[in-house]
């Protein structure tokens, strides 16, 4: 697939930040609907101005569109391989070559400071800013199918973008317990006892989630602290 711009342009630029979620859906409404002759505000509606512009941002690094909005070729492909049974390889030729230096060391058993090291020589950022960037890479590379070290993964191993079933299977009924003694339960705490903060959160995966719905539960999470529940 063709390039978007020089390789040194490319390598001075902010790599992704936006949520790989928000990016995966946006291509898979290209691929409902197809590509535009221009990705503007008009195409982004179902986004806040916010994700919107760091999904933009995304694409121009990623080489999918041009000045003004302009898709791109790889684009066009990219959108092709969606549901199709190339989109690994698709994907993977795409953040080989916009991500060149992170594929240049051995990411299967990178040790997080040498991953680390080689995201923040390659794509320097503010901290809080590279993180996101880091987590980006992790769920495309995972989607892409590239095998990532366990090490780098601890703590922040990405889940998978496949939606979890809201209802998990019954369990299997309990043996009627034998007669005997009855022993007292270990004391655990009712739902009823719980604050809603600690509900929302107990219940909720920031990972499996867009820019857009984090930012609601963070809005919810303050009026939670402000009113002390």
């Amino acid at each position: 697939m063709p390039g978007g711009g020089s390789e040194q342009a490319r390598s001075t630029r902010t790599p992704p930040y936006t949520s790989y979620r928000t990016f995966k859906t946006f291509i898979e409404d290209l691929r409902e609907h197809g590509v535009p002759s221009r990705i503007d505000r008009s195409v982004l509606t179902r986004f806040s101005g916010v994700v919107g512009t760091q999904l933009m941002h995304a694409l121009k690094f990623l080489g999918l569109i041009e000045d003004h909005g302009i898709p791109t070729q790889r684009l066009r492909e990219l959108v092709d391989a969606h549901g199709a049974g190339h989109w690994p390889e698709t994907l993977l030729e795409l953040l080989r070559q916009e991500y060149a230096p992170m594929f240049a060391i051995d990411l299967e058993t990178a040790t997080p400071s040498h991953f680390n090291g080689a995201f923040r020589k390659a794509f320097p950022a503010a901290e809080a800013v590279v993180q996101k960037c880091v987590t980006f890479f992790l769920y495309a590379v995972g989607d892409a199918g590239v095998k990532i070290s366990g090490r780098v993964l601890k703590g922040r191993k990405p889940r998978s973008l496949t939606p979890r079933r809201k209802h998990a299977p019954a369990p299997a009924p309990a043996k009627e317990p034998e007669a005997g003694p009855s022993r007292p339960q270990a004391d655990t705490p009712r739902l009823e006892d719980k604050k809603p903060s600690e509900i929302l959160l107990g219940r909720l995966d920031p990972n499996e989630m867009d820019d857009e719905q984090q930012a609601a539960v963070w809005t919810l999470l303050k009026y939670f602290k402000a009113r002390g529940l």
